[in-house]
């Protein structure tokens, strides 16, 4: 199995280890975190940019930052070995009790850009399709795995209902958008080798083909008329055989 890779993630680490980035690792990712920046006109690389250069002035962080034209990771945790980024405080409770565990410890957070020139739209899908691949990386659920900033301490956050509603958009139907876009990018991959296929058909499968037409063709000659069916449907047999075969190894039939 496979995901269908729309678009590009570009690794833009902060210095580490730091107050933004501490360098440790994530030992497993359990759910993934929804924000918004919160900060309307902010692109990708600028919130990359400010994070970089505060690198040392505070524990707040995300992994990826997505906008209308890049998705930029500057924790590592698709790009690079998974590590902890402080995108929601240890002080609430509410990841503990939903998940039993805080979400800097085993979640993903991902920031959406909005506002200002950013064409919203555009950044929502590289936004929905990075939600649904990081649940395709760490095996997770889009339907159960999700949450958003504001779920996790409404009390301080609103995000990322800020973006999600000049879309008109609930958070149900984000995660269900998610949902769409991981089962519409998951690729199964081909099951037998393209050359051991072809070889199978033209050795075997091709000269039995064409010597069952062969019969098929004298039969009818002969007036054979029963046996002229029974020679069609062996023949026709071996192209179905075929067909399985090439499908079984990514090829469209003939």
């Amino acid at each position: 199995m496979t995901f269908k890779q729309k678009y590009e993630i570009t690794p833009r680490y902060l210095t580490g280890p730091s107050q933004r980035r501490p360098k440790a690792p994530l030992a497993r990712c359990r759910f993934m975190v929804a924000h918004d920046t919160g900060n309307p006109g902010s692109t990708a690389a600028g919130n990359v940019s400010y994070y970089e250069r505060t690198h040392a002035d505070m524990e707040q962080s995300a992994h990826l930052f997505v906008d209308d034209k890049q998705i930029i990771e500057c924790v590592p945790f698709l790009t690079g070995p998974a590590e902890k980024a402080w995108h929601v405080v240890y002080n609430v409770t509410t990841d503990n009790v939903r998940y039993g565990v805080d979400a800097n410890d085993a979640a993903g957070g991902v920031e959406l850009c909005y506002g200002g020139s950013i064409d919203l739209q555009e950044a929502y899908k590289r936004f929905v399709w990075v939600m649904a691949y990081s649940c395709y990386r760490y095996g997770l659920n889009p339907a159960t795995d999700i949450t958003g900033h504001y779920i996790l301490d409404p009390a301080r956050r609103t995000d990322p209902q800020n973006a999600l509603r000049l879309l008109n958009k609930t958070f149900d139907d984000f995660v269900a958008d998610v949902a769409k876009e991981y089962a519409d990018c998951k690729e199964d991959e081909p099951v037998l080798n393209k050359e051991v296929a072809n070889n199978i058909i033209s050795s075997y499968l091709s000269p039995e083909w064409f010597k069952c037409d062969e019969q098929r063709t004298k039969a009818q000659q002969d007036g054979r008329a029963a046996d002229a069916e029974a020679w069609r449907k062996l023949r026709d047999y071996q192209k179905y055989l075929a067909d399985e075969l090439r499908k079984a190894s990514g090829q469209a039939v003939e």
